[in-house]
């Protein structure tokens, strides 16, 4: 599981912060038998993984695996009897340790290449391979076929696999796994959703193909049916199977067409995707007559999957459709949308009438399932989660955000996914069940103000209706339309002195010190560096001259023990963020042990401001300027060469985050103009202000205006405008500025006026200072007209009070997508208190962990300091 999925494994239920979740029902997986004392048995609890060593037993470093496959049911005794084998042999292997990651390893969301993987057994040599592939196959053939590996080939129709790969973890300098070919070269492992024979060994795996005589199920005549049609392309893929567009070929019609894989994509009570598929066919049957529905033409098997042909319909998901539609740009009317998205909620709300008078609940009404056609009719799509009205099974799925933990109808769910569907289209920013009641009058209050009467009384009414009918199956539920929200304040003191008070009493004990993102637990060092851990909330803290006390206490207890382990030396992901705040607090020291150990690691890979060398080379010009010592200046020039001489070697950036886009200030080559141009400041050589100026123009070539609203913003690979901070065109619009800043010129102001143009959007998905609305927070200090600074200030407090939670006169913050409050730098209240004070101080750095980052500023304007060396 990768990339924003990872979040619902920390949504913990009755908890308003992200935390792990504990073990469910079922257990450890575990092996007794009586040989077990000859192994040295190690589960790391960050792997899922239990590994069987034995003393004196060498694996070579790469080899041909045998992978055991697993039905959920008989996982436990498939490994009593696998292990027995390998035990009795002496082999070397690993198992997944418990069901959850079982159950994990085999959901619908899971790494597709390695699903299906729960017995790992290394032969020493290929001959012993090739005899334990019958050995296995024969212990485990009267066992449920498991899920089929779709990055192994199996052996003789079983529930055994192999493939060619590393037995030891080897990484080259990018970081992917790696072989040695035939020539003692360093080669990537790979390790594709498919099966892949390294070109030496492609004789040996025709050899193991001679031997792998099995059943052809290709010759089955059920799979004849997919030959009716031609694959035009695959739209999505998921463990549980693929969906693709496809052209009958007898009618030349274009269909959907679904794949389903058995015993995979379990979903959260242990359906397969096969058991919702079979849902999904049983409640489009039912609902053929029912114009708004998506019809079935035809289900068949092929090969070992299973497959479902629906209609084409010729549109756009609602998710998809609202990207494209929603006036994000203030200036723009709300009337036409408006109008826009009670036709449509008008539309579904019949649709879901004549559902379920059918008697079927969709289970899951939310954006993407939702398709308006190019004619404007609504269509709803995906029932594998469909189930009677009147049902109060546990669904299997469900997306976040549309849905309560207090509805346990199905008919009712749907009218709730269709009130959160209807406020979504109206603004598009989410709430989670857990935080809907802080979130929910903020939003409706909003919707009140900015659309149309006429608008805003069909909304009520649609509103109305859908929570009546919510009542009609649940009658203890009572949904109401709720305006409750207190006067929002424009006054910047007032807001930040109530996030700080929010902030302070919300310090943990432990040592994470505060709540955060999920990289706090998912990225080494996110429980103390700057982005997510307790350094950037202790640095907040003390810049705010509140809760010191604690800070020194967390310092003391918690930061100094821990630092020896801390090993990325990034400015906000590492050991340089951290020295920031050890220096900017007094723990001299500490933080002197901080600049050594950085000097001490050779980093040339990563050239990034969050967690590279762009971000280290600005913590020594800090240095420089607090100490006056050349050193630090000698240190940060280094850095220079290193950063000139890996470009050269690789131009494209590398990036250490799930969701970190490779251009602008953070991850992009803006973030290393922001260095040169402070380098520049410090040298008064030219050559780093002109490269910074081209490293900026680098970034521009990567943006997109709109000629409209005039305003610029990024253009990533998957075609998505950014204006963020991370990503976006805020960022490049700081490295402009502060270029300008050093250098007392006045470059890229027309690229520099339409990027400020982005305080004129409307609403942002999250509220974060890198990916959200906080990041809008530091345009107003980039303007230099007062009267435009004090207009485009109202503006983006506007925006950060869409995300502003008042709770017992201090503010909260909800972090990414608002899942979860969050209290960390990266995307919560941390952040947005030092983007306000940006605004107070009119520095937009304020936000950088740089040493005393005002006197940074104010010593790098111009010909302030111009020491030539």
């Amino acid at each position: 599981m990768e990339g924003n999925f990872l979040y619902h494994q920390y949504l913990k239920v009755d908890s308003e912060h992200y935390g792990k979740i504990q073990k469910g029902e079922g257990g450890e997986l575990t092996v007794t038998n009586d040989n077990k004392g000859m192994y040295s048995v190690h589960s790391d609890e960050a792997s899922v993984w239990t590994h069987y060593q034995i003393d004196g037993v060498h694996l070579p470093t790469q080899g041909w695996k045998i992978h055991i496959t697993a039905s959920k049911n008989d996982a436990q005794t498939v490994l009593n009897d696998v292990a027995m084998v390998c035990m009795e042999r002496k082999l070397v292997f690993k198992h997944l340790k418990d069901r959850e990651s079982f159950m994990k390893m085999n959901s619908k969301n899971a790494n597709r290449a390695s699903s299906g993987k729960f017995i790992t057994i290394y032969p020493l040599n290929d001959e012993q391979f090739i005899q334990l592939l019958d050995v296995f196959a024969d212990v485990t053939k009267k066992y449920e076929k498991g899920p089929y590996i779709l990055n192994d080939k199996r052996w003789k129709d079983s529930n055994v696999f192999y493939r060619y790969g590393g037995f030891k973890t080897i990484l080259n300098e990018d970081g992917e796994h790696c072989i040695y070919d035939d020539t003692g070269q360093l080669i990537p492992d790979q390790r594709n959703p498919f099966y892949q024979v390294p070109t030496f060994m492609e004789t040996y795996d025709a050899y193991l193909d001679s031997l792998n005589i099995k059943d052809d199920l290709l010759l089955n005549e059920e799979t004849t049916k997919l030959n009716e049609y031609t694959m035009e392309t695959s739209l999505s893929y998921s463990n549980a199977g693929g969906v693709y567009l496809a052209t009958r070929k007898k009618t030349n019609e274009k269909v959907i067409i679904k794949e389903a894989r058995p015993v995979a994509g379990l979903d959260g009570i242990g359906r397969d995707a096969l058991e919702r598929q079979k849902i999904e066919l049983d409640a489009l049957t039912t609902l053929k007559d029912v114009s708004g529905v998506v019809n079935v033409m035809d289900h068949f098997q092929a090969w070992e999957h299973y497959f479902i042909v629906e209609e084409y319909i010729e549109g756009s998901d609602l998710r998809s459709w609202l990207v494209q539609n929603y006036p994000f740009v203030g200036s723009v009317d709300l009337n036409l949308y408006g109008e826009e998205i009670m036709s449509i909620m008008t539309n579904l709300y019949h649709i879901m009438e004549d559902m379920h008078q059918k008697g079927i609940a969709m289970g899951d009404i939310q954006p993407a399932n939702v398709i308006l056609t190019s004619s404007g009719e609504v269509k709803l799509i995906d029932f594998e989660t469909a189930s009677s009205v009147y049902s109060t099974d546990k669904p299997g799925m469900a997306t976040t955000g549309f849905i309560s933990k207090e509805i346990n109808v199905a008919g009712a769910r749907d009218w709730f996914g269709y009130l959160k569907l209807l406020r979504y289209l109206s603004l598009p920013i989410l709430t989670s069940d857990t935080l809907e009641k802080y979130l929910a009058p903020i939003q409706l209050e909003w919707i009140k103000n900015q659309y149309p009467s006429h608008i805003y009384k069909q909304f009520i009414d649609l509103f109305e209706k859908a929570a009546n009918q919510i009542r009609s199956y649940q009658s203890d539920i009572q949904y109401q339309w709720q305006l409750d929200v207190d006067e929002q304040t424009e006054d910047l003191q007032q807001i930040v002195n109530k996030l700080v008070k929010g902030l302070g009493q919300h310090v943990t004990d432990d040592e994470r010190f505060i709540n955060g993102d999920i990289r706090q637990y998912e990225l080494k060092d996110g429980k103390f560096n700057i982005l997510n851990g307790g350094s950037g909330a202790a640095l907040t803290l003390y810049r705010s001259n509140h809760c010191v006390e604690k800070v020194d206490k967390w310092i003391n207890t918690h930061l100094l023990a821990k630092l020896p382990t801390v090993q990325n030396i990034g400015l906000f992901s590492g050991l340089a963020g951290i020295g920031t705040l050890l220096y900017e607090r007094g723990y001299t020291e500490s933080a002197q042990q901080v600049i050594q150990k950085i000097n001490q690691t050779d980093e040339r890979n990563d050239l990034t401001l969050r967690s590279g060398l762009s971000g280290v080379g600005l913590f020594y010009i800090s240095l420089y300027l607090e100490t006056n010592k050349t050193e630090y200046l000698d240190y940060a020039e280094s850095i220079r060469d290193r950063i000139d001489s890996a470009r050269k070697k690789q131009p494209s950036l590398k990036t250490n985050d799930w969701s970190a886009v490779p251009i602008g200030l953070i991850d992009g080559v803006s973030g290393i103009a922001l260095f040169y141009a402070a380098l520049y400041s410090v040298t008064s050589n030219e050559d780093y202000l002109q490269q910074a100026i081209q490293f900026i123009a680098e970034d521009l070539d990567k943006t997109q205006k709109d000629e409209e609203s005039d305003m610029l913003q990024t253009l990533d690979e998957n075609n998505r405008l950014l204006p963020y901070l991370s990503g976006g065109s805020i960022g490049i619009g700081i490295a402009i500025w502060y270029v300008n800043h050093v250098s007392g010129k006045q470059l890229f102001k027309e690229e520099f006026d339409s990027i400020l143009n982005v305080s004129k959007i409307r609403c942002t998905i999250s509220g974060g200072l890198f990916d959200g609305a906080g990041g809008f927070l530091l345009v107003p200090s980039l303007v230099e007209d007062r009267q435009a600074q004090w207009d485009c200030t109202k503006d983006v407090i506007q925006l950060a009070h869409l995300f502003l939670i008042e709770k017992e006169d201090a503010y909260l913050y909800p972090g990414n997508f608002s899942y979860r409050l969050s209290d960390d730098l990266f995307s919560g209240s941390s952040g947005i208190i030092l983007a306000f004070q940006s605004i107070m101080k009119k520095n937009p750095l304020y936000w950088l962990p740089l040493i005393n980052v005002e006197t940074f500023l104010s010593s790098t304007k111009g010909s302030a300091l111009k020491k030539v060396r």
